[in-house]
């Protein structure tokens, strides 16, 4: 076996952004110096990843006015309400201030850009869609063609994009007076201010689905879409008394990985679990078995149970087929080959945090379909399981790794005990013989 081990670039530049965004569009790099949005993106099953819009500094740049002349940002301040509401005071250069909140609803496909102001101002937002994208480990820019069309709706400016295999529209209104105008390869929306107002920001397959999305948000109206998505961040928030820098370590984890490990395809409504929804990721838009099911479904589960068993499921379902490859596409194909040991393990793992139907056949099946693979990798000479890459995701220098095996192990008494809960002892006694002779058994014996 060759043994070709890949290595991520190291970052020699991290700058540090905010984020918003909810399953349907994420908003990954909000800028802290001026509340500027870089990119926004959404799930594509059809394209098997993520689709990016993004500028080529900032696809949203909010820039400000008095009296015609405009007024530069001396110095911001940031917070993070509930460790996940993005907050930025700008300090601008005739000393009036304005506070702005970046939120998406908590169910439809739109956000909410919200300023207030000390003083009178206008606030333009350029909009600059300078580049398409797809999002399956890196960013694969593509060609595509953009309009500016008037909605027949509220007479609102929309963007409709166009390209070989996606489509998709953006509508823009505000709360009150607002304004536009249409510079060619951008627009530029405009507000009044003088105390609160807001931009709303639609996105859906067609301009007629963002056009009637933006008319429900704004009867809905933005103080109620904000209080909704405040609620229930304070709802779900942990508190942790003994350590107040913990506390709010564990809530930014906690629902960055709830809405950005998870995401609900735009086409289907179907929701898919990936990586990361942020490109700043090396290796974003696509599907690890261990990295959801060990590491990021444990943390859902604290905010959603039952959300956390309809994803868990779901998932189980979609990538059994290829349990164990390396890395997936976010429909189940296989995106990076070689079987990990701890991957297809993991599935068994999970199974110990679920509420399982016991009815449910096709759930189980998924699961069995998992097990005959690893009785693949089986070796009745050691009675350990055989592994291709390692944890790591390099390949293995030898046949057989320990937590591998441990994981397994630990595994396979959960699918044991599934069985028994169904009544099939004769298959939970094959499995509880093979538990005997693996890790236990073969690992005190080398310890003796």
């Amino acid at each position: 076996m060759n043994k070709i081990v890949t290595r991520p670039s190291e970052i020699d530049k991290n700058m540090r952004v905010l984020y918003a965004g909810n399953h349907y569009i994420s908003l990954p790099e909000i800028d802290i110096n001026d509340a500027s949005i870089k990119s926004l993106n959404f799930v594509s099953l059809s394209n098997k990843g993520l689709v990016e819009l993004s500028g080529e500094e900032a696809l949203f740049e909010p820039r400000f006015y008095k009296k015609g002349e405009g007024l530069e940002i001396v110095k911001s301040e940031i917070e993070e309400i509930f460790s996940y509401i993005p907050s930025i005071k700008l300090y601008l250069s005739d000393g009036s201030r304005v506070l702005i909140k970046i939120y998406a609803d908590l169910k439809e496909k739109g956000f909410v850009y919200e300023f207030e102001s000390s003083e009178e101002m206008e606030v333009y937002l350029i909009v600059h869609p300078d580049k398409l994208s797809f999002l399956r480990f890196n960013s694969h820019e593509i060609d595509f063609k953009k309009e500016f069309k008037i909605d027949k709706w509220l007479k609102n400016p929309a963007l409709n994009v166009y390209s070989y295999n996606v489509a998709f529209s953006l509508a823009f209104g505000a709360e009150k007076e607002f304004d536009y105008s249409d510079e060619g390869e951008g627009v530029i929306l405009k507000l009044k201010l003088n105390g609160k107002n807001c931009f709303y920001i639609a996105v859906n397959s067609d301009m007629d689905g963002a056009s009637t999305t933006l008319i429900h948000l704004k009867r809905k109206g933005f103080e109620r879409i904000y209080e909704e998505v405040y609620r229930w961040l304070e709802k779900k928030y942990i508190k942790y008394s003994q350590d107040e820098y913990l506390e709010r370590l564990l809530n930014k984890n906690l629902f960055f990985n709830y809405f950005f490990a998870v995401g609900k395809d735009m086409e289907s409504d179907s929701y898919v679990a990936l990586t990361s929804r942020s490109p700043r990721y090396y290796v974003s838009g696509a599907f690890w078995e261990r990295d959801s099911f060990l590491w990021s479904f444990p943390a859902i589960k604290l905010i959603d149970r039952e959300f956390h068993n309809l994803i868990a499921r779901e998932m189980i379902l979609r990538h059994s087929k290829n349990a164990g490859d390396h890395a997936h596409y976010i429909d189940g194909t296989v995106l990076y080959p070689g079987f990990e040991l701890d991957e297809a393990a993991s599935y068994f793992i999970l199974l110990k945090e679920m509420d399982v139907d016991l009815d449910d056949l096709e759930l189980i099946k998924a699961l069995e379909m998992v097990y005959r693979r690893i009785e693949e990798e089986y070796d009745p000479k050691t009675g350990l399981y055989k592994t291709f890459l390692l944890p790591s995701d390099d390949p293995s220098e030898y046949p057989f790794v320990t937590i591998d095996n441990v994981i397994l192990w630990r595994g396979l008494i959960n699918l044991k005990d599934l069985y028994v809960k169904l009544n099939w002892y004769k298959k939970a006694e094959e499995v509880e013989k093979k538990i005997r002779l693996t890790v236990i058994c073969q690992y005190l014996k080398i310890g003796k």
